[in-house]
């Protein structure tokens, strides 16, 4: 046995030492999470280069925060921790065969590396012993850890993604896109769900934003648009395959969903990012074919009319009509004449939607809101050399935020206190007008069945100023609560010690129809803070109880926090500025080595749609952060090292 094998297999112990440490403490209860890491175990023991399908595959919608209650220990992390334990100990490819990353990438990944160690430390102090809050809150210094995950994990999946990809990068092709193209599958099949669930498939004048299979827009956040942004364009790939029908076919199914999906979030960046994305895509065959640009006017025109002249089923029958004719008179290249054809389709009713054009017209206001809180966030960091060029410290916006803003707002918050043998959970309500959305809420997902009688009881101490006690239960994805049955609004008293309150609950029309129905707790009161335990919720009259660690005893555990409709205490909302702000221009200067270096190997091959992703997500990120979501990170590092990837020339 080499050596580098000796390292490599230590390494794989290692990594399954923590995936058995994790999984004694994760929350497994009703989760078949087990027999997914058991068949993903098996199948990556047949064959080792299968993780670079399945993960991208599994990364954006292996996702149960919202049952578990976690999101610094998530199932992604025991995912990773046996992809890396099977390949590291199935290690075996000599490295002359392996394909390598130009000078200038890897000059990249050595100061990306070093900017991550630097931020994790910085954003870790200060150095305090692990309570129950540590891990279950964005405020705690754990959050470096949190947030440094995606990163590291990149990293360490570097020796296996070289491995994977093959010594002429085809490994890349063969599992990573019909990876993504799984992934982005999953994706749009929840967004497309919980759209037909909450405001309908196609009503486009509700304000509801969907967050599709990802917890970590609980706080908003630009999560689901990023992913969209950078796996969208790499519908081209296949679409441009001649000689492959069923990967055409598929692409050409895909595509649609993927649209309707992105659309659908009503995000403008993500707008934008698309149609950056479909131009440079474009470019080529127009300027080869200029005439494509006077077709694409007079499909749109028709269509245009047909829609405000009868609406959605005559707009349908003329597309399908111009769908025929046009592909009748372009045989020779059906597949992309029937993908532009898609592209022009959700044009015209998204573009008289009523929110879309509210959304649009909010522009000027909403972009100088903006502006302001990214010179804000600038002038809360520290104003040393240190901070300039290492940041602030990886996952220490929120906290910096709650503490220094310049508004004086404090947003509300959460954590599990710990009296003698017992532990309680303290709500403390945010210190500005706390209208609707702004309120933080715990939640916890329950099986209502409609019509059936229920009690909920709680226990509450007011020890400060008097404030409201909010419970609902709700119909909700993740944002956004639809048909509440509200409990009496209760303002409790201070100082009159722990009190019981018993309500009657009837579900009414809550839990038919497969709905996701949700309990949520809130405190409301201007600097109102609210000690709550032994929460309860039984059916009547045999008292079966709906919800677990009511009591907290198991602090966060099948708990998850949202913050509905105030996101900028979480969120920095620019890629760039997060870089600067957690690991100063070190961080700056790695990314923009990493992307310069990927994006002339992708120009130098001709990859137009492995490019058009990288930059359609960069224009999301000019509007929102990304990388404080890992798996997002994770995500996007890969891909972006995959792109740099250079085949090993033969000899």
């Amino acid at each position: 046995m080499s050596l580098s094998v000796a390292y490599a297999r230590t390494a794989a112990l290692a990594f399954l030492a923590g995936l058995g440490c994790s999984l004694a403490v994760y929350p497994l209860a009703g989760h078949w999470l087990l027999a997914v890491l058991a068949a993903y175990g098996a199948l990556l023991w047949w064959r080792p280069a299968l993780w670079l399908f399945a993960l991208p595959a599994l990364l954006p919608v292996l996702d149960l925060a919202p049952l578990t209650g976690w999101f610094f220990l998530e199932e992604i992390d025991l995912l990773l921790m046996l992809t890396a334990a099977i390949t590291y100990w199935r290690w075996s490819v000599d490295r002359a065969d392996l394909p390598h990353w130009p000078l200038l990438f890897r000059l990249g990944l050595c100061f990306l590396a070093m900017a991550c160690a630097i931020g994790l430390w910085r954003g870790l102090r200060p150095l305090s012993s692990v309570d129950v809050n540590t891990f279950n809150n964005y405020l705690s210094p754990a959050n470096a850890l949190r947030v440094a995950k995606g990163w590291l994990w990149a990293l360490l999946l570097l020796p296996p993604l070289r491995q994977a990809a093959g010594a002429q990068c085809q490994g890349i092709r063969q599992y990573l896109l019909p990876g993504m193209m799984l992934g982005l599958l999953l994706v749009t099949a929840a967004a497309i769900r919980e759209r037909v669930q909450f405001p309908g498939l196609l009503n486009f004048s509700s304000d509801y934003r969907i967050s599709a299979p990802f917890s970590a827009m609980h706080t908003g956040g630009a999560a689901l648009d990023g992913y969209l942004a950078l796996s969208a364009p790499l519908l081209a790939v296949w679409l441009a395959e001649r000689h492959a029908p069923l990967r055409s076919i598929a692409a050409l199914t895909l595509l649609p969903l993927a649209l309707y999906a992105g659309l659908a979030t009503f995000s403008r960046g993500l707008y934008l990012a698309l149609a950056v994305a479909v131009i440079m895509l474009a470019t080529g065959p127009v300027l080869r074919r200029p005439r494509i640009l006077v077709a694409g006017a007079a499909i749109l025109l028709p269509l245009d009319a047909a829609f405000r002249l009868a609406g959605y089923r005559a707009y349908a029958l003329l597309l399908c009509l111009t769908g025929l004719i046009v592909v009748a008179a372009n045989r020779r290249h059906p597949t992309m004449v029937l993908a532009g054809l898609l592209v022009l389709s959700p044009v015209v009713p998204i573009y008289h939607g009523y929110y879309v054009n509210q959304r649009f017209s909010t522009v000027t206001s909403d972009w100088s809101a903006r502006l302001r809180h990214w010179q804000q966030t600038l002038a809360m960091m520290d104003q040393d050399t240190a901070t300039q060029w290492l940041g602030m410290g990886l996952g220490t916006f929120p906290v910096t935020y709650f503490w220094r803003n310049p508004q004086r707002e404090v947003p509300p918050s959460y954590q599990f206190v710990d009296q003698g043998p017992n532990r309680h959970l303290r709500l403390a309500a945010g210190e500005y007008a706390a209208g609707y959305g702004e309120l933080l809420r715990l939640l916890q997902a329950v099986q209502i069945r409609p019509g059936q009688q229920y009690t909920l009881g709680v226990d509450v101490w007011n020890n400060g100023p008097p404030g409201f006690l909010q419970v609902n239960l709700c119909q909700r994805q993740l944002l956004y609560p639809q048909r509440c049955v509200a409990l009496p609004l209760r303002q409790i008293p201070p100082g009159l010690g722990w009190q019981r309150y018993v309500f009657p609950v009837h579900a009414g029309m809550l839990g038919s129809g497969s709905l996701p129905v949700k309990l949520e707790i809130a405190a409301e009161g201007q600097r109102a803070v609210l000690d709550i335990d032994n929460i309860s919720l039984r059916s009547v009259p045999d008292g079966h109880q709906l919800l677990r660690n009511g009591s907290f005893s198991d602090a966060n555990n099948y708990w998850f926090f949202s913050s509905d409709r105030h996101h900028l205490p979480w969120h920095i909302k620019n890629l760039g500025l997060n870089l600067y702000f957690e690991m100063g221009w070190l961080g700056v200067l790695s990314c923009t080595l990493l992307l310069l270096s990927a994006g002339a190997a992708l120009l130098r091959r001709g990859d137009t749609a492995w490019l058009a992703a990288l930059v359609a997500f960069l224009i999301v990120g000019l509007f929102d952060s990304l990388i404080d979501v890992p798996r997002i990170t994770l995500l996007a590092t890969l891909l972006l090292c995959a792109a740099a990837l250079q085949a090993r020339t033969p000899t």
